[in-house]
């Protein structure tokens, strides 16, 4: 039997495990948000952050406590998660000198309480708006990020890490070890009282890995202790691990939610779509939470690209049955935390687009749907869920996914505009329904008729489009 979470915290639903339900009723989590950094950089004001999301219906945030910084720069020229000597991590500084990025060094063997004020004042603060906050504890260390971390031997007066970024993320290294077993349970010991969490393991486990069976059997490890602290504590929250090459827990009922990176399999990464085509079956919620990093990925392509970017990733991954989403975005820094920005706030609207089309459904009803559409030579990707004989919801964009060299095949899909009037073969039950198109980008309907449907395959010519296009299929 899967672990759920406790009454009242945000879990799986009773109705349909694919889904999560808080408060009594089921919910989708889609949002695009910063780059995981709000509570540890003091520079970021959250405030207006939390309540830019909240203004376009966006309910997820995704945040690193403090085991990962970056390098300035590395990532982006105003990088969230490299706040230098600005940085609050749960432990506290210690009286000696030689912070790689200035200041004193950590003293692991006692907490900030600040840090602590931070952390669940913003948990608070996001649960005022609806908003579901997922902790990551710790990200795969590498030989850019290693040595800005409090737990490298550098960094903390303990000289606790004294050792190669790939031993991070094994049982090799028992100081270290012993260092992130005491850091989760102190995480969850200071958040168990909030319903609006959701905890995740490890972000990309085995990117850099040789042997990727040692992070395994480290968040294997990791898994069973969370399990042990919440036992002892009243609320259980659901826990979460990226699926990856060499780390699948995705059939593992100690953890309730599959975590899936960028639109296709790509370095070690089990892309959104091959996570939904292959581990749907789990009957878990599958969630997509990191893509494209718009801007600052793809910084001179124009406004209509970028938006598009979006949305045909978190269209295509909702429509096709996924549970949340989770859109990467360099628009929300700490000089402007409320994302104030024209491009930002249409990408921010495409996701409220996107749930308003959804929740237009009975959608805990519905499942994935790999075969109401009979043609595959329709030159596009279509994405649809179901409920058999009652509704269906098809989603159909044309593009391709991208490579570069920087990060490989899959990353993200690159838009091919044209002028479409794509004919699809559908099979659906006997019956009287009512069809929609519509237009994702702005919600608009392109055509409405009646169908009948005598339980054979049967034609349906969409309108003319320019990129992608919804579909709605009720019976009347």
């Amino acid at each position: 039997m899967i672990r759920n979470a406790s009454e009242g915290v945000i879990g799986i639903s009773g109705r349909n495990p694919h889904y999560f339900s808080y408060k009594g009723k089921e919910i989708l989590l889609i949002a695009s948000t910063e780059h995981y950094g709000a509570v540890i950089n003091t520079q970021f004001d959250y405030l207006p952050y939390l309540d830019r999301l909240a203004e376009y219906g966006c309910n997820y945030t995704r945040i690193y406590p403090g085991a990962l910084l970056e390098k300035a720069g590395s990532w982006a020229e105003e990088d969230i998660l490299a706040p230098g000597n600005d940085v609050i991590v749960p432990w506290a500084r210690s009286d000696e000198d030689g912070y790689i990025c200035g200041g004193k060094k950590f003293d692991l063997s006692r907490w900030d309480p600040d840090y602590f004020t931070r952390l669940r004042d913003f948990i608070a603060q996001a649960e005022k708006r609806g908003i579901i906050v997922e902790i990551c504890f710790f990200n795969a260390q590498s030989d850019a990020s290693w040595s800005y971390s409090p737990l490298y031997y550098g960094n903390n007066i303990q000289q606790v890490g004294n050792c190669p970024p790939d031993t991070f993320q094994s049982l090799d290294n028992e100081p270290l070890l012993i260092t992130q077993l005491v850091y989760v349970n102190k995480l969850i010991q200071e958040t168990n009282e909030y319903g609006n969490v959701i905890y995740e393991f490890c972000d990309e486990p085995t990117i850099g890995l040789g042997n990727s069976r040692k992070a395994y059997e480290w968040i294997d490890r990791l898994v069973d202790y969370a399990i042990i602290v919440e036992d002892q504590l009243p609320r259980k929250h659901l826990l979460a691990q990226q699926l990856e090459y060499g780390v699948n827990f995705a059939d593992d009922d100690r953890t309730g939610l599959i975590v899936t990176q960028y639109v296709t399999t790509r370095n070690r990464q089990v892309g959104s779509m091959d996570g939904l085509n292959n581990m749907y079956y789990c009957n878990k919620p599958i969630e997509l939470n990191e893509t494209a990093y718009i801007p600052n990925w793809i910084p001179q392509e124009s406004e209509e690209l970028k938006i598009a970017l979006s949305r045909l990733e978190s269209w295509e991954f909702i429509v096709g049955g996924g549970a949340g989403f989770n859109q990467l975005n360099g628009y929300f820094v700490p000089s402007n935390p409320s994302g104030d920005d024209a491009t930002n706030l249409k990408l921010l609207q495409n996701l409220r687009n996107l749930r308003t089309f959804v929740e237009g459904f009975d959608y805990v009803r519905m499942i994935r749907d790999f075969g109401t559409v009979k043609n595959s030579d329709i030159g596009a990707s279509v994405s649809a869920m179901f409920e058999k004989g009652k509704q269906y919801a098809l989603y159909m964009h044309h593009s391709f996914p991208t490579y570069t060299s920087t990060f490989g095949f899959g990353t993200w899909y690159w838009p091919s505009f044209g002028d479409y009037h794509t004919v699809l073969t559908i099979g659906i039950e006997k019956g009287r329904y009512k069809l929609t198109f519509i237009e994702p980008e702005t919600l608009t309907v392109l055509e409405e008729r009646d169908l009948v449907s005598t339980g054979k395959t049967m034609e349906i010519t969409c309108p003319r489009y320019h990129l992608d296009i919804a579909i709605k299929i009720t019976v009347i």
